[in-house]
C-alpha cells in the first residue's frame, strides 16, 4: 500500500523523533534537521505530500522556509503545518499570510497531530482531484469548442458549396449572392448586430437565391426581359429555397431570409405578401441590399445604374412603405467609400468557365436559327470569353433600311425568310473565314440584333475587309433579286471599350449603301 510522504523539518532531535514515532505507522516519513537540508532534498526530487516544520530554527526559520516553498511552482501547493512553542496570535497570522496551512503548538498532543495531518492530507487530495477534474473538463471544453469550430467551418463550406452549385448554373446569380452578403453584413455591423446575427445574415444571403436551381434554364438564363409567364415562374424561387431550409437549420431566420427577401413591408412583395412585423428584422436589411445590387450591377439585358439613381429608387420605395428608410440611409452610408461591384466570381479558368460560356452560347442563340443574339457579346465579355489580344476590335453592321416597306410589299413571312437566307450566307462566309485563317472561335462571330446582323471581329483588318466585301456582294445580289435595301458599316474600337458602349455608339454611325467603301 502506498503511503503519503511527510517531511519533518525540526532542529530539535527529540521533537523530530517524537513526530516520527507518532506518524511513521501511518505515513512514509522523511526527517531533516534544517530548512536547507529540506530544500536540497526537494531539489533532488523529493515530493512530500505534507510538511511539518518547526518555526524557530537557526540559519533559516520556518517563515523564510515557508515563503520559499510557496514561491516555487513545484512546492507551492504542498500543505505546511507549523510546529511552534510560540503562542502569540501575530506569529500565527504571519505564518498564515506566508502560506502556512495550519499551526500546532508545543507540547504536541498526539491525537490532535494525527487529526490535523489527516485533515490537510485529505484537503490536498480533494484539491488535486478538483484540479484534475477541472483540467479534464477544460480539455473537454476545448475539444468541444474545436469540434464546434470545425462544424461551423463545415457548415460554411457547405453554404459555399451550395453557392458554387448555383454558380455552375448561373454565374450572375452566384455573383449577386456574394455581393448581397457583403452589403448586408456591412449594414448589419452598422446596425450593431452581434456575431451570431451577422453569421446568420451572411449565410442566408449566400444562399438566398438557392431556389433558382429549380427554375428552368429557359427562364433563369433568358438574355432578355421576362414576360408575365417568365416572371410567375421566377417568383417561385424564394418559396422553393425557403422550403429547402425550413426545419433543417437550427436558426429559423436563415430560412426566412431565403423565403422573404422579395417581400415588401406594404405587402406588395412575394411569395406570401407578408407585411410589417411578419417580415424578419434581418430580412429588412437583405431586401434593401438585394434591390441595390440588382440595380447597380450590369446584366446582359440591362445597363448598370449609378449609385445615386439606385439610392433614389430605394428612397422612393421607403416613402411608399415598401422598405425601411433607416436601412436605405445605412446602405447609403456603407457604400460611400466602398463599391460592392468590386466583388467578382472568377470563372476565367477551369471547367466552370467552359460550362458558363457554353450555357450562355446556347441560351443566346436565336430560336430556330444558327444566329446569336447580340447580347451574347456582353455575356462573353463579362465571363472573360473574348480574346482581346489585339489593341482594337471592329464591329460590322448590316442594316436593312426601309424594312417596313419591304414587309408591306411582300409580306412579313417572306421578308423574314429573305433576312434569314441572307443571314445564312453571312454565317457561311464567317465560318469559311474562321477555317481559312485558323481564327480563334470567339475572335470572329456573327450576331443578330432585331433585323440587323452584326459581325464582331478581332482579326486582321485586311482579312475583315475581305469578309466585309463578300457580305456586300451578298447584299448587292439580294438588292437585285428582292429590291431589298441594306447598308454596311464598320466601326473600330479600342481594346478597353466595353461592348455595350460600343454598340450604343455604332448605332449612331452613318451607314453607307451596300457595295460602297467601308
Amino acid at each position: 500500500m502506498v503511503h503519503e510522504t511527510i517531511l519533518i523539518v525540526d532542529d530539535d532531535e527529540v521533537v523530530s523523533r517524537f513526530l516520527h514515532g507518532v506518524l511513521s505507522p501511518l505515513y512514509s516519513i522523511v526527517s531533516v534537521y534544517s530548512a536547507f537540508e529540506a530544500l536540497i532534498l526537494i531539489d533532488q526530487g523529493l515530493k512530500p505530500d505534507l510538511i511539518l516544520s518547526d518555526l524557530m530554527m537557526p540559519e533559516m526559520d520556518g517563515y523564510e522556509f515557508c515563503s520559499r516553498l510557496k514561491q516555487d511552482e513545484r512546492t507551492k501547493d504542498i500543505p505546511i503545518i507549523m510546529v511552534t512553542a510560540l503562542s502569540q496570535p501575530q506569529q500565527e497570522e504571519k505564518g498564515l499570510i506566508l502560506g502556512a496551512a495550519d499551526y500546532i503548538s508545543k507540547p504536541v498532543r498526539v491525537e490532535l497531530l494525527k487529526a490535523r495531518v489527516k485533515t490537510h492530507l485529505q484537503l490536498k487530495a480533494y484539491r488535486e482531484h478538483l484540479q484534475a477534474l477541472l483540467e479534464s473538463k477544460t480539455h473537454q471544453l476545448i475539444d468541444s469548442q474545436k469540434e464546434l469550430c470545425a462544424k461551423a467551418i463545415e457548415v460554411r463550406h457547405l453554404f459555399e458549396t451550395m453557392g458554387e452549385l448555383l454558380a455552375s448554373r448561373d454565374h450572375y446569380t452566384s455573383e449577386h449572392a456574394l455581393r448581397v452578403a457583403a452589403i448586408s453584413v456591412r449594414m448589419g455591423r452598422e446596425v450593431g448586430l452581434g456575431s451570431k446575427d451577422l453569421e446568420i445574415l451572411e449565410l442566408g444571403c449566400l444562399v438566398h437565391d438557392i431556389g433558382k436551381v429549380a427554375i428552368p434554364d429557359d427562364v433563369l438564363l433568358k438574355p432578355g426581359r421576362f414576360d408575365k409567364e417568365d416572371r410567375q415562374i421566377m417568383e417561385y424561387h424564394p418559396l422553393i429555397g425557403g422550403q429547402l431550409f425550413t426545419d433543417r437549420f437550427a436558426d429559423g431566420r436563415l430560412a426566412l431570409i431565403i423565403r422573404q427577401h422579395h417581400e415588401r413591408l406594404d405587402g406588395s412583395g412575394y411569395p406570401d405578401g407578408a407585411t410589417g412585423d411578419e417580415i424578419d428584422d434581418l430580412v429588412k436589411i437583405v431586401m434593401v441590399a438585394d434591390v441595390y445590387e440588382a440595380l447597380v450591377a450590369r446584366r446582359p439585358y440591362k445597363q448598370p445604374m449609378s449609385r445615386e439613381k439606385a439610392l433614389s429608387i430605394l428612397r422612393e420605395d421607403a416613402d411608399q412603405g415598401k422598405c425601411l428608410d433607416s436601412m436605405v440611409r445605412i446602405l447609403e452610408k456603407v457604400t460611400i467609400d466602398w463599391d460592392p461591384l468590386q466583388i467578382h466570381l472568377d470563372l476565367a479558368s477551369g471547367y466552370l468557365s467552359s460550362l458558363e460560356l457554353f450555357r450562355r452560347k446556347t441560351y443566346f442563340r436565336e430560336p430556330l436559327s444558327d444566329f446569336y443574339n447580340y447580347r451574347y457579346l456582353a455575356a462573353l465579355e463579362g465571363a472573360g470569353g473574348l480574346c482581346r489580344e489585339s489593341q482594337h476590335y471592329h464591329i460590322v453592321k448590316a442594316d436593312f433600311n426601309e424594312l417596313k416597306e419591304l414587309n408591306c410589299r411582300i409580306g412579313y413571312a417572306k421578308a423574314d425568310t429573305i433576312l434569314d437566307q441572307i443571314g445564312h450566307f453571312f454565317h457561311n462566309l464567317v465560318e469559311d473565314t474562321l477555317l481559312e485563317y485558323a481564327i480563334p472561335i470567339n475572335a470572329l462571330m456573327l450576331l443578330r440584333r432585331g433585323s440587323d446582323y452584326l459581325i464582331y471581329s478581332e482579326i486582321d483588318p485586311v482579312i475583315l475587309e475581305k469578309l466585309a466585301g463578300a457580305c456586300r456582294e451578298v447584299l448587292a445580289e439580294s438588292s437585285r433579286q428582292w429590291e431589298i435595301k441594306a447598308t454596311i458599316s464598320i466601326a473600330c474600337f479600342a481594346k478597353g471599350k466595353r461592348v455595350d458602349d460600343a454598340l450604343e455608339e455604332i448605332y449612331g454611325y452613318h451607314n453607307e449603301p451596300a457595295g460602297g467603301a467601308p
